[in-house]
């Protein structure tokens, strides 16, 4: 018998999704920062010396004539009635330099879940009749394992199968929401059944499965009794 999961398709989408998510809000950020925060900044600014200059007018006829200034230089023209200036609170140097804080940081994200969806685009796991392999190269024989760890196999579906080699401890993990759940599942049961229940740790043996035919025979069988 040889058993073989690959990686879940639907699991790479997410990481790629996350990624590129969290890269176009390091963009988003990022022209805040260096574009949209300046520009308010100085406009604002320029609004606040115009009314100092101009103290005669009175609110919304200073608002009318900022209009033509606004016009002479291509700037929209804000809204009336905003605190301070049509343009809100003149931003301050460290709300610009947060942009660039937040950009960075959402940046790393992204290129971290990008860089999983690389690393993990082409991962597997195999079982035979003697031992289990995975595409990280790690390798072992069925009388290498030391314990099968079901703690979060119920909760989570993570499975991890413990074993030793030359006096090196290792795992290889099992996981049906990373990898193709019906292949992940069969290799669990492969293992149960190669190990022995003695070795199955916080968590109990998978109950076997009832083929088709033999299921539909036991739902005959009710139904008739």
């Amino acid at each position: 018998m040889n058993l073989r999961t690959e990686i879940n398709p639907r699991y790479l989408l997410r990481m790629g999704i996350v990624g590129l998510v969290c890269i176009g809000a390091g963009l988003w950020f990022l022209y805040d920062g260096m574009v949209t925060y300046p520009a308010q900044k100085e406009r604002a600014e320029a609004y606040l010396l115009f009314k100092v200059a101009n103290p005669e007018l009175g609110e919304m006829q200073l608002f009318d004539k900022w209009k033509e200034v606004a016009a002479e230089h291509g700037w929209p023209a804000g809204t009336a009635g905003k605190p301070v200036t049509p343009y809100d609170v003149p931003k301050k140097e460290y709300d610009i330099n947060g942009q660039f804080y937040f950009a960075g940081f959402a940046g790393l994200i992204g290129l971290f879940f990008l860089g999983k969806l690389l690393l993990n685009r082409s991962r597997w796991i195999e079982a035979d009749d003697e031992g289990m392999r995975s595409s990280e190269n790690r390798e072992l024989k069925f009388d290498q394992v030391t314990a099968l760890d079901k703690k979060k196999w119920q909760s989570k579906g993570i499975a991890k199968v413990l074993y030793e080699v030359d006096g090196r401890k290792n795992k290889i993990v099992l996981d049906d929401c990373n990898y193709q759940r019906d292949t992940t599942n069969a290799i669990l049961r492969h293992v149960e059944a190669a190990i022995g229940h003695d070795k199955i740790i916080n968590g109990k043996p998978e109950k076997p499965l009832i083929k088709a035919s033999a299921k539909a025979e036991v739902d005959a069988a009710s139904a008739t009794g």
